[in-house]
């Protein structure tokens, strides 16, 4: 029995509490044919870690097989920029066609099916329909599924990220001779005990599907996102307000949200949450930020945001050298390429190659306070805590670190690399501390939809500038957008402000008026916001 049955024997012992969560949601998926297993993998010389996808096999005696799919291994070669996220819902998408190809293939109705034609319809546009609608059926009052599945319908924005993932994954395949014909070199005999056979069936009709569907277009066209626009359309563009974190509690979430019951204050997570809204930032941004990243200018913060892995760094030797290396020499890498508990993603951000400055809301209060609380963990916090590492635990120079409290949860231990999850759980501690406060049912957690997501406050941000007057190209400056088009986000209107233009429009007023209880909830919150004395207990 091979490593990745292994793997799974091995979860069936009763592991502790926290190494069995994190085996079952992390690093395990088993679908009726296949399994999604997150391992480390060597490749050409370099090690990653990767949803490794292996094919569930029975041999003529009935015992169980299994085959790592190598073609995967070079498709994220391939895309080895990508994110770990990206290539684990190719990884799902991947599995669920061998599940679906396998029910097919073996269904008593394939002979007929094969030499009639029928076969590509049923096969591409059957695992479509199954994404979407599920394979369950009521019949007599009593749930039923003739292709043994038992799928849940997924609706249309997951059944489409599914079937664009599997797409893209086809499209590549034509490009490299030898991948074409492995999924030729496949045998209908062997079909009803081998996965591996019905994939490579299902690689070629879809192979064959691609060509037809762009034969016929000149040039080079933009492809459509995936083959199936007819059964699951494309997701059409958002045209309603982007979710923005409620103005009234901005004040009471950055000053009281982040002190626990005894008033101790998480001062990472309360930094870090400051320089979301004073930057509008995206919440993995703020993760990659060195101390030597900040800079004071007359008493004035000024931070400097650079590629996670191309941006430059002084050497000790005065020399310039990329941040690959100079985390190297600290035993880590950038957080972008770490896939386990370091790991933070990067979007990208004009200008990042070379260090692109933040740009800070026009709010007087927010600066100061910022700057203040900055200057208190550059200066006294984070050297407390890194002065309290065991000595065998290595430096390293990224701003933000664990006050260790959450190493269980995985936040590490003291000084170590502050951690996505601490804030995640940090923030909607936080959050539900000012829903408490205001007895507000719509606070209690973190939600996209209310806004009180940390991408919330970077929406609060940018349409914060644009009611103020701000120019679109400055608005984009600010975010750091690549794009011109994407600051345009932030000019769509809530009902309550188109009502309000409409109701003024007669009167020429400003354009501005409309969102004046924006600005007047938020500054007059901060305003009034209580004072504190900056204490420890981070």
């Amino acid at each position: 029995m091979n490593e990745a049955m292994q793997s799974r024997n091995e979860t069936s012992r009763k592991p502790s509490r926290a190494s069995r969560t994190k085996l079952v949601l992390s690093l395990l998926e088993r679908g009726r044919h296949h399994i999604v297993r997150r391992e480390k993998v060597m490749y050409e010389g370099i090690r990653h870690t990767w949803p490794v996808v292996y094919l569930v096999s029975y041999d003529e005696s009935g015992a169980v097989q299994t085959s790592r799919v190598e073609s995967v291994l070079d498709y994220f070669a391939d895309h080895s920029s990508r994110s770990y996220r990206w290539m684990k819902n190719f990884s799902r998408a991947f599995g669920l066609l061998v599940d679906h190809s396998m029910q097919v293939y073996s269904s008593p109705s394939f002979k007929q099916w094969k030499g009639d034609g029928s076969l590509e319809r049923r096969l591409l546009r059957g695992f479509a329909h199954a994404l979407l609608r599920g394979t369950i059926q009521i019949v007599d009052g009593r749930p039923t599924d003739v292709t043994g599945l038992y799928w849940r319908p997924l609706g249309e924005k997951q059944a489409g990220r599914l079937l664009s993932s599997i797409t893209l994954f086809f499209r590549w395949l034509p490009d490299d001779p030898d991948l074409t014909a492995w999924t030729e070199a496949a045998s209908t005999a062997k079909i009803e005990r081998s996965p591996i056979v019905a994939m490579r069936l299902a690689s070629e009709l879809l192979i064959r599907k691609r060509s037809a569907l762009l034969g016929h277009l000149a040039g080079k066209p933009r492809a459509p996102a995936h083959a199936f626009l007819n059964i699951v359309p494309a997701a059409s563009p958002h045209t309603g307000a982007v979710p923005t974190f409620p103005a009234k509690y901005v004040g009471d979430f950055l000053y009281k949200g982040f002190r626990d019951d005894d008033d101790r204050c998480d001062e990472t997570a309360q930094l870090l949450a400051h320089l979301i809204f004073l930057f509008g930032l995206r919440k993995s941004e703020g993760f990659h930020l060195f101390v030597s990243d900040v800079q004071f200018v007359r008493s004035e913060p000024w931070i400097f945001f650079h590629h996670p892995r191309y941006g430059k760094v002084l050497n000790p030797d005065g020399s310039l050298v990329n941040r690959l290396e100079y985390l190297g020499g600290f035993g880590l890498q950038p957080r972008n390429m770490d896939q386990e508990r370091n790991h933070a993603g990067w979007k990208g951000m004009e200008g990042d190659d070379v260090g692109t400055p933040g740009y800070s809301l026009p709010v007087k209060i927010l600066r100061d306070r910022t700057s203040a609380l900055l200057r208190r963990y550059i200066f006294e916090t984070r050297p407390a805590l890194m002065a309290q590492r065991t000595r065998f635990l290595p430096d390293h120079p990224f701003l933000l670190v664990s006050s260790g409290r959450t190493a269980d949860a995985g936040g590490g231990e003291k000084g170590d690399p502050y951690t996505m999850t601490s804030f995640r759980h940090a923030w909607a501690r936080a959050i539900r501390s000012v829903g408490i406060l205001h007895d507000d049912p719509a606070m209690m957690k973190p939600r996209k939809t209310s806004g009180t997501t940390p991408h919330g406050a970077r929406h609060f941000y940018g349409r914060f500038l644009y009611t103020s007057g701000v120019d679109g190209p400055v608005i984009q400056r600010c975010m750091h957008h690549r794009g011109f088009e994407s600051h345009k986000v932030y000019t769509r209107l809530t009902p309550g402000e188109v009502n309000s233009v409409l109701q003024k429009s007669g009167r020429q007023t400003a354009q501005t008026d409309p969102f004046a209880d924006l600005h007047a909830d938020f500054l007059n919150h901060m305003a009034s916001a209580p004072r504190r004395t900056f204490r420890g207990g981070s």
